[in-house]
């Protein structure tokens, strides 16, 4: 067996008007005269990728690195891979019109109908896409990575392929060339391949960056130690000085912060992660199909439908809801054909109890704002799904029916990326979502939910409040924190997208972030780089009625200008668990002195350069009174590694 790369070199000769055959241990090979040109080769040699071979006189060694291997490489993604191919029906006969009804009836389970056929199956050919491409990690100034990646997306629903179809068209044949005869938005699909790779993309960055981070905290403890040391030693000679020297020493001090803070920089854009998608790959497959013409029925109301019987796959081309475009199964209703999303089930009343057993409280209701209404129950569908994969590997899942689908996902499901899933339904159901019993109670996220009701949640990563999700990724982050950490992206209904990582305790959510946390609960380098402060935030987005002191209120509205919000809702957080202390705090200082404090010490602890000076400017307090109040919330708050808030 050949070795991959020079398994890649010699198809791209072949593709080039090269020849190539076995010989002995080696590869005996013939150039075209541009290929013998460009790489500076025999016109005739024999090749291989093993050292020991190419000791022998004549072999010349073409293994992974060698300049002539990268060279083929880069100019066959320069060119690209596009084009189009008809594949070949299979060599039997085809499946009878009652086969593809009982077929379609399995694959497309309909709540409250039935498919019946209005017509003959006809032949047609049905569009598929395939999109390779190549995406580039940077995770530092050293760390670089390089990983393919694939997707088969139906070109008329738009919808990945599951990997059972894909393996059965992989091997099928070619067929004769034909003019084309396509349905559907070649483009919309293009644009759904790249969203999902970009997707998958953020997650891989985000476990990556995990990994090698270890030698950006190294660096940055090294550099702050170094700093520290050298602000204290000035300060105490400050607090000794004549006053001919103070101002001298001023001002060294305030070189050596500012030195500090482009050093710091200077670290954290040499560690900060980014990725880049070079697509190479462009095909676009007409597999030869069976169109079965159908009615979803409900008593006599009839929504027509078609279903594409792919035959080298044997199997059913995937469909969205013709009327919200959604993927959920599909339900007959009384007025048009729906799905889960558009046309939810109502609400039963809870059955009658029998038993004397008292009721169980539900979990995190503390933390929950009042709704109005009782929640629907758990087997309700929600009013906006949000549509949740594994972020490693998305693939579309062959539909069930419902009842059965929920069981699936109760007992395969892992428990991180279910709790993820659940929350962000709940929040693009708004009020009626519940997501509050999914919070830790007292936590910053529980803290968001109940100022900001469920945009708060999606707020805090970037997204508009008045955009609810539609769509989102979810999988484990590992990272080597304290806490469970579920990664992933979340795509808003106005198509902007958002990565998101969900601390989690206990089963419940702690935390929603725009970035993950450190084993010390420290924020990633790169939030602190790029991601802290919303200039654009005012205190007048806290709403009245949010049930916050005059210390909370004044960390919300004016904390995430400075440190962002999620930084500002660990405040709120850490501030409300030393409620009973709050009036010994407060006696003989002003609220806006105990914020900045409380502002500052977290935000510390979360990471950033948090100077007093930097609080009084911000909070527009006295840097004094807020060293006072510093060493009264100190030993309250207790802050540690394993208690960031």
């Amino acid at each position: 067996m050949t070795d991959p790369a020079l398994d890649f070199w010699l198809r791209h000769v072949a593709a080039e008007g090269g020849l190539h055959e076995p010989s002995g241990d080696a590869t005996y090979v013939v150039l075209p005269p541009v290929l013998s040109e460009r790489y500076r080769l025999p016109d005739e040699l024999r090749v291989t990728a093993d050292p020991d071979v190419a000791r022998d006189d004549g072999v010349t060694l073409l293994a992974l690195g060698h300049p002539v291997l990268s060279d083929a490489a880069e100019r066959t993604l320069l060119t690209g891979d596009a084009g189009r191919l008809l594949l070949a029906g299979p060599a039997g006969a085809p499946p009878g019109p009652d086969v593809l009804l009982a077929a379609a009836r399995e694959a497309f389970p309909v709540d409250h109908g039935r498919i019946d056929a209005s017509g003959a199956p006809e032949l047609v050919r049905h569009g598929v896409l395939r999109v390779g491409a190549l995406v580039t990690f940077e995770l530092s100034a050293q760390d670089h990575f390089q990983e393919q990646t694939e997707r088969w997306v139906d070109i008329p629903s738009r919808r990945l392929l599951p990997a059972g179809i894909i393996g059965r068209l992989t091997r099928a044949p070619a067929g004769e060339d034909a003019p084309p005869e396509l349905g559907g938005d070649v483009e919309a699909a293009v644009t759904q391949a790249h969203r999902v790779i970009n997707a998958a993309a953020l997650a891989r960055r985000a476990a990556l960056a995990g990994e090698v981070s270890g030698a950006y905290q190294a660096e940055r403890a090294r550099a702050a130690a170094y700093y520290a040391d050298a602000i204290a030693g000035i300060e105490r000679r400050l607090a000794t000085a004549p006053g001919d020297r103070k101002a001298v020493l001023e001002q060294r001090l305030r070189s050596t912060r500012e030195e500090e803070t482009r050093r710091l920089a200077e670290i954290a854009e040499k560690h900060a992660a980014s990725h880049t998608i070079r697509p190479y790959r462009l095909h676009v497959i007409e597999v030869p199909a069976l169109r079965l013409p159908a009615d979803v029925r409900r008593g006599d109301r009839r929504y027509p439908m078609t279903f594409d019987w792919l035959l080298p796959a044997g199997a059913f081309a995937p469909v969205r809801c013709p009327s919200c475009g959604d993927e959920a199964p599909l339900v007959a209703g009384k007025q048009n054909l729906g799905c889960e999303t558009c046309l939810p089930p109502r609400a039963e009343p809870a059955p009658v109890r029998t038993t004397t057993a008292p009721r169980p409280a539900p979990a995190a209701k503390a933390a929950a704002p009042p709704e109005p209404g009782p929640a629907p129950p758990r087997s309700a569908a929600p009013a906006a799904k949000v549509t949740a994969a594994r972020s490693t590997a998305p693939s579309a899942r062959p539909v069930v029916p419902p009842h059965v689908k929920r069981e699936e996902k109760r007992v395969s499901r892992k428990a991180g990326e279910k709790i993820a899933e659940e929350l962000w339904i709940a929040v693009a159901r708004g009020l009626n979502g519940s997501a509050g019993r999914l919070l830790e109670p007292g936590s910053p996220a529980a803290v968001l939910y109940r100022v900001f009701g469920a945009p708060g949640l999606t707020q805090v990563i970037g997204m508009a409040p008045d955009v609810p999700p539609c769509a989102c990724t979810a999988g484990k982050y590992q990272f080597g924190a304290s806490a469970d950490m579920v990664s992933g992206s979340l795509t808003g209904t106005d198509e902007s997208e958002r990565a998101y990582f969900l601390s989690c305790r206990d089963g419940l959510v702690t935390e929603v972030l725009p970035c993950p946390v450190y084993g010390d609960g420290a924020l990633w380098h790169g939030f602190w780089m790029w991601g802290y402060g919303d200039p654009a935030w005012t205190p007048g987005r806290v709403p009245p009625g949010a049930g916050l002191d005059l210390v909370g209120r004044i960390l919300l509205g004016t904390g995430p200008s400075w440190h962002g919000l999620a930084v500002a809702a660990r405040c709120v957080a850490a501030w409300e668990r030393i409620r009973g202390s709050h009036q010994r705090v407060l006696d003989g200082r002003q609220p806006p002195v105990v914020a900045a404090a409380v502002g500052r010490l977290v935000g510390y602890r979360a990471g950033g350069r948090a100077t007093f000076a930097d609080a009084a400017a911000v909070y527009r307090a006295d840097e004094q009174a807020i060293r006072q109040a510093d060493r009264a919330v100190r030993p309250l708050l207790a802050l540690g590694p394993d208690r960031p808030w």
